[in-house]
């Protein structure tokens, strides 16, 4: 499956760089996050519940960030399993200064999922991992408008 997209937040690529590093913005931001530990440099174990099709679960992981260039992109590359299904995925993410101000987020991914999942869920997928990913990006642009009126840095 593959996804791609763009997301408009509406503050500076700094802030914004900062918050899509985070563990704690992140946490907060991932849609059934409950656990985003660090365990070495850009290195986090994740633990997500997420339903799809009707097929809900708990899922464990491990999310790795790589090929980074400061406060313009890199690389993510995600791999868990719960509930007899398994992901494996990487994606770019690339922030760009947006023309009406601002930051441009697009992402270009690709992910592999086996399991009942991917079996009775399949034509759902791919509108449900972009729900997520929209839900996400407008979590994020929150976080962040909130810490900047705030002056603190994301």
């Amino acid at each position: 499956m593959e996804l791609s997209g763009k997301a408009h937040i509406s503050a500076p690529r700094a802030e914004v760089w900062s918050a899509l590093l985070d563990p704690d913005v992140l946490r907060a931001c991932l849609p059934g996050c409950e656990a985003l530990t660090p365990t070495g440099p850009d290195a986090y174990e994740a633990s997500v519940v997420l339903g799809v099709a009707g097929i809900k679960g708990s899922y464990r992981g491990r999310v790795r960030i790589t090929d980074r260039v400061e406060e313009s992109r890199y690389r993510l590359a995600v791999e868990g399993a719960g509930g007899g299904n398994r992901i494996k995925g990487d994606a770019v993410i690339e922030l760009r200064d947006a023309a009406r101000g601002g930051t441009d987020v697009h992402y270009a991914g690709e992910a592999q999922i086996a399991g009942t999942l991917a079996v009775v869920g399949q034509r759902l997928l791919q509108p449900a991992a972009k729900s997520l990913t929209e839900k996400f990006f407008a979590s994020i642009g929150t976080q962040v408008r909130k810490r900047v009126a705030e002056g603190r840095r994301a």
